[in-house]
């Protein structure tokens, strides 16, 4: 794929849109089929800047104890809905980080496998989930075709350079009748229209890709799959995106909530160098707190989740 070209063969010439929150970089969509990509794509060693150690935090505990509570509250909902969409076996994560989501489809009675780019996430989800974790690209792991009963990209995939290779990938290791689990950003919604450059999910250039529900529909259809189900009510993702979005648009440093809601080792900068800007926050967020919730159950109407969630069986 070259930066200017859709990577579904589309014939017509991409917009150009917007300016992203970072520099140098835009975001492209193709007027045919809607799949929207970041200008440049940065290679391994370029993206890797933008990660840097404490982008993880230490131990791979990146928020203060009440969120991380919360994170482990949503990994038991989202395991509790993967159960009824499909029976226990092998379940593969692709990219699981710290493998929370694994250690609770363990205990659910499946068999957890993992993909990650991250050595230090991967050695965490072995030994505090019991995985087995390739460490690398998806298309060289080793697993055998027609396998698994889950594969799980849950925002994920807008990481891959080429992530429909990596749903073809998925559809090869899954079993006929297997689930394919999709969460990502769904850069067509409300959040992301009225957000623009300060959408918090927008996250140029660590999101190589920005699907609107009906090009991840399309690839995934056009994979063999049978959607199931589409669900744009995220408690888990969707208010905070709306949230950190406001807070961008006040003129807040950029994403400085999130900063705020992590451990001080998971911080990119020390709170107390900006501290007027903290307090701030914390005077504001009684009142958009409920703005967030109230755009967030609209949304969810009219079904322009700031995220979606997708899940397929793939057909026999």
């Amino acid at each position: 794929m070259t930066a200017s070209s859709c990577p579904n063969a589309c014939r017509e010439q991409p917009a150009w849109e917007l300016f992203a929150s970072e520099r140098g970089f835009r975001l492209l969509r193709c007027p045919e089929c809607g799949l929207g990509w970041t200008d440049p794509p940065l290679g391994d060693e370029e993206i890797g800047a933008f990660y840097p150690p404490a982008w993880y935090g230490e131990n791979n505990v990146r928020f203060n104890p009440v969120f991380e509570a919360l994170v482990r509250l949503f990994r038991q909902r989202r395991s509790a809905v993967i159960r009824r969409r499909s029976k226990p076996g092998p379940v593969l994560d692709v990219g699981c980080g710290r493998g929370l989501i694994l250690g609770e489809l363990k205990r659910r009675g499946y068999r957890p496998y993992g993909v990650e780019l991250s050595e230090h996430a991967a050695r965490h989800a072995v030994h505090q989930a019991g995985a087995e974790v390739h460490v690398g690209d998806l298309q060289r792991a080793p697993f055998p075709e027609n396998y698994f009963e889950v594969v799980i990209f849950w925002h994920s995939l807008e990481h891959f350079r080429e992530p429909l290779k990596a749903l073809d990938k998925a559809s090869r290791l899954l079993k006929p009748g297997g689930l394919l689990v999709v969460a990502v950003p769904n850069s067509e919604s409300l959040q992301a229209r009225l957000s623009g450059a300060n959408w918090f999910h927008l996250d140029i250039p660590r999101h190589y890709f920005h699907f609107g529900l009906e090009p991840l529909r399309r690839a995934v259809q056009d994979r063999g799959f049978r959607i199931a189900q589409i669900d744009h009510f995220s408690f888990e993702q969707n208010p905070y995106g709306w949230l950190q979005s406001l807070y961008n648009a006040l003129g807040f440093r950029f994403n400085f909530l999130y900063d705020f809601l992590k451990n001080s080792n998971a911080r990119m900068t020390p709170l107390r160098k900006h501290p007027v800007q903290a307090l701030g926050v914390l005077l504001l967020l009684p009142v958009l707190l409920p703005v967030a919730l109230i755009l967030m159950a609209y949304e969810a109407a009219a079904e322009e989740g700031g995220t979606v969630e997708l899940y397929a069986i793939k057909k026999a």
